[in-house]
């Protein structure tokens, strides 16, 4: 019996032994198991952030903006090859036509205007740019009266988007009121050069009044962009534009909506100076509009870089001599400029078939009397100072 005990003691007690044994190895292998579990899951989320940051990234991507891109580029360079076919083929049946002609006679000598090698669209175009250029008649103290006396009035002239014709924003037209209810347009009283500070003044004012009406337009529940004409007068005044960006830089709202609208003429002969000043109101994120482009053949892409939104060309012109403003057909003109995030507005306006020739064109934006005429502030939207003012007269 002693023998029988003390074989069962040693036998459970080998039994716990190697039972110890396993169990150790098991836990052993348990942990290296969860280690390498815990590991695997660690790469497994750094995989799904990087595949969180690869679905965030092609969310992002505008995909129909490109293909549009890739749209408007295909149907350019289809235009550009089927024109440059036809010239081809204009040249070669002009090459066999001189080829089977008999020898021409001598030309007689070049009159004046054919040695000064002018072709008949620069001279409408040097016309239409010295009538552009032509200096009021009435002087400098008309304008500095009337802001002295409160006699500048604001007018709103609406720029609509094509075909709906809603309205995208307005162009802030100053006029002067005279005895009499008559009314002074700014071609009539705005010089083209000024030293005594007057039109800087003016232009000041039309900016501060500008964001006090968009700021209230915010307020009544009817939003609204403004398109506020400026020049070098302003830009020369570095102090003035640092006040008018603090103005501005104080209403978000009121920044993304005011558009600052030169000629572009003008713009292209800006100074160092003058660049400077104006691109304080780009940081800030007023946008620009140039006016008068003298061409489409314009470097879109820098000039959206430098805060251009929008683009403004006359539409008679556009329709009768499409060569002056681009080499493409007028169908694509929209599109090509639509690709670098700018706008273009075709102004003046005059009759219902330019804007269904416009229509044809693609053309986003129009602007003209056809459309809708100047109109006076309303009310609401004048400050408290200008409605004493106006209830004057």
């Amino acid at each position: 019996m002693d023998a029988i005990l003390l074989f069962s003691v040693s036998a459970l007690t080998c039994f716990m032994i190697v039972e110890g044994l396993f169990r150790r190895r098991t836990e052993k292998y348990l942990a290296q198991r969860v280690s390498e579990i815990a590991q695997q899951l660690g790469v497994v989320a750094r995989t799904n952030e990087i595949m969180s940051d690869q679905v965030n990234y092609l969310s992002n991507i505008n995909v129909n903006n490109r293909l549009e891109d890739v749209e408007s580029d295909i149907s350019v360079l289809g235009t550009v090859v089927r024109e440059l076919a036809e010239a081809v083929a204009e040249v070669e049946e002009l090459q066999a036509t001189q080829a089977m002609a008999p020898p021409p006679a001598p030309e007689p000598a070049p009159s004046q205007e054919t040695a000064y090698n002018v072709s008949p669209l620069k001279a409408a175009n040097r016309s239409s740019t010295a009538a552009d250029r032509e200096e009021s008649d009435l002087p400098i103290s008309i304008l500095q009266d009337a802001l002295a006396e409160g006699r500048v009035r604001q007018y709103l002239q609406p720029i609509v988007t094509l075909p709906n014709r809603r309205t995208l924003g307005y162009d802030l037209v100053p006029k002067i009121e005279q005895v009499g209810g008559k009314f002074l347009n700014a071609n009539e009283f705005l010089p083209n050069a000024d030293r005594t500070g007057t039109i800087s003044e003016l232009e000041q004012m039309l900016v501060r009044q500008g964001a006090n009406i968009i700021h209230r337009s915010n307020i009544t529940g009817d939003p609204t962009s403004l398109f506020v004409p400026i020049s070098y007068c302003l830009l020369n005044d570095a102090d003035a534009c640092e006040r008018l960006v603090s103005l501005v830089q104080s209403n978000r709202a009121v920044t993304a909506s005011l558009f600052l609208t030169m000629d572009e003429e003008k713009y292209a002969a800006l100074n160092e100076t003058q660049r400077t000043n104006l691109s304080q109101f780009v940081k800030i994120g007023v946008g620009l509009c140039l006016d008068n482009v003298r061409s489409l053949r314009l470097n879109f892409q820098d000039l959206y870089a430098r805060g251009v939104k929008y683009v403004k060309a006359d539409t008679q012109r556009f329709i009768e001599k499409p060569q002056s403003y681009s080499d493409l057909h007028n169908a694509d003109v929209a599109d090509f400029v639509k690709r670098y995030d700018v706008g273009l507005i075709m102004d003046n306006v005059i009759q219902e078939e330019q804007i269904l020739m416009l229509l044809d064109d693609k053309i986003p934006f129009a602007q003209g009397e056809h459309i809708a005429p100047p109109s006076p502030v309303r009310p609401d939207l004048l400050g408290e100072k200008q409605k004493v003012q106006s209830s004057a007269y």
